[in-house]
């Protein structure tokens, strides 16, 4: 079972610092919150929903994000609660069901629908800033590329506050379509690939407020980047962000948590990979003993019924070949990157026993067809 790991979230007063005009989204929001409650026990539900009546990316965008700051409450009881091993899933689950949650639940039913809605979305985690004081508990939003630009949303900011420990309904959207080089100003992710930034800002730069593109710093092609990590696997997403967020000299106490969680999912990659690999050597090694087998029996009937030499010296070679590959899987996983490393010994002596063994006999067999038989 993996560790909990712990962090905190807040949610703050939704002073209007990037109103937006919802009169033209009147409609849309109308419809959004129309649905039949029999529609919204999934996000695959919901999202069905709004593509059968929505057809543009900012159609379908607003449409999520009104259900959601609409429907889901912001759980005070969890307040200090916010457990990040639990899978993306479990997180849309939980909150979908009570209809309350904390801002990873925000973020994680507003992105699932996003995505189900055929929209290019993610979660971002990071830290927050209100009235220049920069926030000791993590945060957790939105980006959703809307007719091919890339957009910051954060549900949980616009869907109330908490005022004398109690939660207030006040949705609004504030926080709706933000553009990065204005959402900076008060979000900022951990990975700073996401701020979708050419000049990605530091902590100490977003700590003093200084937001002004500084081209001294690495060109960030960001849009380019964000295509390359789409296209790559677990392993190499996690690998990338830890890389970003080590290089991006975050505070070691606002960070740690974080690269922990992050390094432990790579450990488990690692661990799932190199149980692959030794599982798939052992069928490998299983494959040639069975084959192997029926060489001895071949033998002990006296070589009856007959078979051509080919045959036979085909299936040495395929015994020979399961053998190698069995053995450069099983060197994989002692050459693991991962802290916990399976124990090869058992199989490997068994492989290097039937290694001498099939020598053996494909001496035997030699020396038979050699004397005539």
């Amino acid at each position: 079972m993996k560790p909990l790991l712990i962090l905190i979230c807040f949610i703050f007063s939704s002073s209007a610092i990037f109103a937006q005009d919802i009169n033209e989204y009147q409609e849309i929001d109308k419809l959004a919150l129309d649905i039949p409650k029999t529609q919204t026990n999934t996000t695959a539900d919901i999202a069905a929903y709004i593509d059968q009546h929505f057809d543009t990316d900012i159609k379908k965008v607003r449409a999520a994000y009104t259900w959601v700051t609409s429907n889901i409450k912001y759980d005070k009881d969890s307040i200090h609660r916010v457990i990040l091993d639990e899978d993306r899933e479990g997180k849309v689950t939980y909150a979908l069901k009570r209809r309350k949650g904390v801002c990873e639940n925000f973020a994680a039913i507003f992105n699932d629908i996003c995505v189900k809605s055929g929209l290019r979305s993610f979660v971002i985690e990071g830290y927050t800033k209100q009235y220049n004081s920069i926030d000791k508990a993590p945060h957790a939003w939105c980006a959703v590329l809307v007719d091919n630009n890339w957009f910051l949303f954060d549900p949980t900011w616009d869907a109330g506050f908490i005022k004398s420990g109690l939660f207030v309904n006040a949705v609004n959207t504030n926080y709706f379509q933000v553009t990065p080089k204005v959402f900076i100003r008060t979000h900022l992710s951990l990975d700073p690939l996401f701020q979708f930034l050419n000049y990605p800002i530091t902590y100490k730069e977003f700590s003093k407020g200084s937001m002004g593109i500084d081209e001294n710093k690495p060109y960030c092609n960001y849009s380019d980047s964000i295509d390359v990590y789409e296209k790559s696997d677990s392993l190499s997403r996690y690998l990338g962000a830890i890389n970003r967020i080590q290089r991006f000299d975050w505070p070691v106490a606002l960070s740690d948590i974080k690269l922990k969680q992050i390094k432990l999912e790579v450990e488990l990659i690692y661990q799932d990979n190199d149980m692959a690999s030794y599982n798939s050597a052992v069928v490998d090694y299983n494959d040639a003993i069975i084959v192997f087998n029926d060489f001895l029996n071949y033998r002990n009937n006296q070589f009856q019924p007959a078979k051509k030499e080919d045959e036979v010296w085909g299936n040495f070679n395929y015994i020979k070949k399961k053998i190698t590959e069995a053995n450069k899987k099983l060197n994989e996983v002692n050459r693991s990157k991962a802290r916990l490393i399976l124990d090869t010994g058992d199989i490997q002596k068994k492989l290097e026993d039937l290694t001498s063994n099939v020598k053996l006999q494909e001496d035997f067999f030699k020396n038979y067809l050699n004397t005539g038989r």
